[in-house]
């Protein structure tokens, strides 16, 4: 159970971590990949303090207490540093479906 909850802590962290690296990807693509590196740099970081505390302590630590803190909060602090944070906030990884939708609900008013 325990080894269950420890991968799923990971999981969800890297995919949020997935995630900004598609932002990076289709907000700015002729640019580096600023949240994706600050993410990634957070969730290093999140592990290493996770395993030493797990070690200085001699207990086991769940690993989302340390990782999303992290993987939010620099990321968050980027955005708002950067003037982004709005852009960042509202960002969906399928912006493409909505004309079709709004295209097909223009057709049902007509």
């Amino acid at each position: 159970m325990v080894i269950q909850t420890f991968v799923i802590s990971f999981l969800c962290a890297g995919i949020f971590v997935a995630l900004l690296c598609r932002y990076d990807a289709r907000q700015h693509p002729n640019r580096s990949a600023v949240y994706f590196i600050v993410s990634f740099v957070a969730y290093i970081t999140g592990l290493v303090t996770t395993i030493g505390v797990m070690h200085t302590f001699q207990a086991a630590q769940p690993a989302l207490l340390y990782l999303v803190p992290a993987c939010l909060g620099l990321p968050l602090a980027t955005g708002l540093v950067k003037g982004e944070i709005e852009d960042l906030w509202k960002f969906e990884d399928y912006p493409e479906d909505k004309p079709e939708e709004e295209s097909t609900n223009r057709e049902k008013t007509d």
